[in-house]
């Protein structure tokens, strides 16, 4: 089913393991782009790089009032 994700950017929260990367996971599936964020950067990196060229991961913290800024730069 084509839900014209198609080139649209989400952000994911949480999204290196469970509800978050199976969330990111399928809105690369139908061709959305994601930005991924885990609380280092290592997870992150590793996250987006098992979901390709249309994810990118981010070091953030949700409780680091900077850390939406920063998703929303890099997405």
């Amino acid at each position: 089913m084509d839900l014209g994700l198609t080139d649209r950017t989400y952000i994911v929260t949480g999204a290196t393991r469970g509800l978050g990367f199976a969330t990111a996971r399928e809105l690369v599936a139908d061709g959305a782009n994601v930005v991924i964020s885990g609380r280092t950067e290592e997870s992150a990196a590793a996250a987006a790089a098992s979901l390709g060229a249309r994810a990118h991961g981010v070091a953030a913290d949700n409780a680091d009032a900077d850390a939406a800024d920063r998703l929303v730069a890099a997405a």
